[in-house]
């Protein structure tokens, strides 16, 4: 056996060998360049279900993005019995080496190659126009929803900055390797918005897997929110609205947990009136221990809990409520992301759906002091999932019910932090330091240089144009 591991190893070298000294000038058929990859229509088609799939990275929307925002806010707190999973983000001690940050950093740069290639490319090939626009209109689409991913954790929040001189995120629009300096959070916004209202009038409605020209006017409702643009919030939203789109009462299905707990998950993609871009996994794209419910299960790594702070904001029979189980440990944990297709922690992120706009849409009236309005919208999403509709709430406390009902409707799906930042508002954890959860601070300011993710030292150490975030060693 020793004689013919060895002979074969001999063999592998010789070839090598070979190999790097024939200067051969054919190119292999397993490695096209990307002009002859995208040269056709089956190629544009392949490159595009390519850019969807790389969302699904873990470090993507397979789970970090999604789980990060919350165990850095206070609705979940990181058990003291961990996996080592978050530790980092939870008691807010990450550095330019921080291996999620930089995950996400490397991915999300790679999906905006990926369509900058589509983009770069598709004009000059031959087929049916319509199609042709389709796959222009999703690329353009998809690479305004990872802009602002990027500039939401790597620049300040647009209302909590000087957007013309703060520094965002370096805008790539080739798909070439180079060293792009970093943009102003103003110049990410301002493309983020170009390239959304270019892919609008070339899309279609296919599938909720897709982008839609629907999903343009909620993802544009949500970057308005966020600029504080609050006219403009309104009316993408109530576009969004008024497209057909319907409060689910049945979002979520019951099930039994392991423990014979009855709890519920949301449904599967494709199953809700709620639904406007869901990034669909299907069930042979499990990742097992890293699927996206198994920081939670406490049949998978079960890091992640539930807090007192969330569970305060329910009232009894309100449905949102049953996400919550109190597990045989003493501990509630999250059930929204339980199972799909009979696969523990698999799931496809809803995310965009119509709740969210009745609350984009409130939030916006709020501050434009239409409190009226903002009441009836958060009462449309109360009545729906059977909590008491509010009255004679003070003008003045408006706002505050609104991101109250963000907090109910929204819990896990990874906005929490970014509601206080982009607010203005400090991070205050009532359940902290009790024994149950890992040592970290109950309180962060707004106005914390933490707020800000620090750029990867990697990219520091390539991109002699990079600047890095303030707080951060240089």
């Amino acid at each position: 056996m020793k004689l013919h591991k060895f002979s074969f190893l001999l063999a592998l070298l010789a070839m090598l060998t070979f190999a790097c000294e024939e200067q051969l000038e054919l190119q292999p058929e397993q490695s096209l360049s990307t002009e002859e990859a995208l040269g056709d229509i089956n190629g544009q088609r392949a490159a595009l279900i390519g850019a969807y799939d790389a969302l699904q990275q873990v470090n993507y929307y397979g789970r970090e993005y999604i789980v990060m925002p919350e165990v850095e806010a206070n609705l979940v707190y990181l058990s003291i019995n961990n996996s080592n999973r978050f530790v980092d983000n939870y008691i807010y001690q990450w550095n330019a080496q921080n291996g999620d940050i930089t995950g996400f950093w490397n991915d999300s740069y790679e999906v905006t190659l990926s369509l900058n290639n589509i983009l770069n490319t598709i004009d000059n090939v031959e087929a049916d126009q319509g199609e042709k626009d389709q796959i222009k209109g999703e690329a353009l689409a998809l690479r305004a929803l990872v802009l602002f991913d990027q500039v939401r954790v790597f620049g300040k929040q647009y209302t909590q900055s000087n957007p013309t001189s703060d520094l965002g995120v370096p805008i790539v629009l080739e798909g070439g390797i180079n060293e792009p300096p970093r943009s102003t959070i103003e110049e990410n916004y301002n493309r983020i918005i170009a390239d959304l209202n270019t892919a609008k009038p070339l899309l279609s409605n296919i599938d909720v897997g897709r982008f839609s020209p629907e999903a343009v006017d909620a993802l544009l409702a949500r970057v308005y929110l966020y600029q504080d643009d609050n006219a403009n919030a309104v009316s993408a939203a109530t576009s969004v609205i008024n497209a057909g789109y319907e409060l689910d009462p049945n979002l979520g299905v019951t099930d039994v947990t392991p423990n014979g707990i009855e709890t519920r998950r949301l449904v599967g993609p494709g199953l809700s009136t709620e639904e406007i871009f869901t990034l669909r996994f299907r069930s042979d794209e499990n990742r097992g221990a890293d699927n996206l419910g198994q920081i939670y299960n406490p049949q998978g790594y079960g890091d992640v809990r539930v807090t007192t702070d969330l569970i305060d904001l329910y009232e009894e029979g309100d449905t949102r409520l049953e996400y919550i189980y109190l597990n045989d440990d003493g501990e509630y944990y999250n059930s929204k992301f339980l199972t799909q297709d009979n696969t523990p922690g698999l799931h496809s992120p809803k995310l965009l759906r119509i709740a969210e706009m009745y609350l984009i849409r409130a939030e916006a009236n709020a501050k434009q002091q239409n409190y009226s309005e903002a009441i009836d919208d958060l009462n449309a999403i109360r009545t729906v999932r059977n909590a008491t509709e509010l009255t004679d709430v003070p003008d003045e406390q408006v706002l505050q019910a609104v991101l109250d009902e963000r907090k109910r409707e929204l819990a896990f799906e990874g906005h929490t932090k970014f509601d206080y930042w982009r607010n203005g508002i400090d991070m205050i954890r009532k359940q902290c330091n009790t024994g149950l959860e890992l040592n970290a601070p109950c309180e962060v300011e707004a106005s914390s240089f933490l707020t800000v993710y620090p750029i990867p030292q990697r990219e520091m150490d390539v991109n002699q144009q990079m600047v890095q975030n303030p707080g951060y060693l240089q």
